[in-house]
């Protein structure tokens, strides 16, 4: 996820800086030593060691559960966090007595948590990287709320001939939205507008070939 080549005049030197700058573990990281190095003689053809550090996912999974349990710990000192990983994701589930206050309304606050931590998480890798934010399942929860909205919103499109826009979402909202929409027939959904207003239109689309329209855009978790 982050490899770092650092020079000095030896091995150990350069993989200390690396690991002081990094505030690496010790099971944190690999080292590969590219240059051994060589202090010359009396100070002449001296050449500086070369080493690239690997930095493992158990230092992004520590550095995350890290920066969430000084944010969280304002509303709930005694907040439980577990965080695993798995490919280019990283799933944190949160448990509180405050859960309800974390969450805020309508997982405005869960979201915006989910933003900042995908954010600070990406600033520390060389590749992007996803942050998947739960509590108290609200993920499960608000899509069985989600399956009732789309069920509805469908009827009412194919009803009417018409289409319905839904009210803003997050990222993986929509992309609930999107996968339940694909099992009506005579319906297709879209994206409409720019974050934090983002909202899911479900259209009727008649006998036409079911699928999205060019303008519809993938969404991401």
């Amino acid at each position: 996820m982050k490899k770092v080549v650092e020079k000095a005049s030896t091995v150990d030197e350069a993989v200390d800086k690396v690991v002081e700058k990094y505030g690496l573990q010790e099971d944190e990281y690999t080292v590969n030593i590219l240059e051994k190095g060589f202090q010359g003689i009396f100070g002449l053809f001296s050449k500086e060691a070369v080493v690239e550090v690997q930095i493992k996912r158990a230092y992004f999974e520590r550095r995350l559960k890290e920066f969430l349990k000084d944010i969280l710990s304002v509303v709930d000192p005694g907040v439980q966090l577990s965080v695993k990983s798995s490919g280019k994701s990283f799933f944190v589930d949160v448990k509180s007595e405050n859960i309800g206050k974390l969450i805020g309304r309508h997982g405005k606050t869960l979201g915006a948590l989910q933003h900042i931590t995908m954010i600070f998480l990406n600033r520390l890798s060389d590749t992007k990287l996803n942050v998947i934010l739960d509590m108290g399942d609200y993920r499960e929860k608000r899509k069985k709320s989600l399956e009732k909205i789309v069920e509805e919103a469908v009827k009412k499109a194919l009803s009417e001939k018409t289409k319905v826009v839904l009210d803003p979402m997050f990222a993986f909202e929509r992309r609930i939205v999107h996968k339940l929409v694909k099992k009506y027939k005579g319906v297709i959904s879209y994206s409409i507008g720019v974050e934090p207003y983002r909202r899911v239109v479900i259209e009727y689309n008649g006998s036409r070939r079911e699928g999205r329209r060019k303008h519809d855009i993938k969404e991401s978790i």
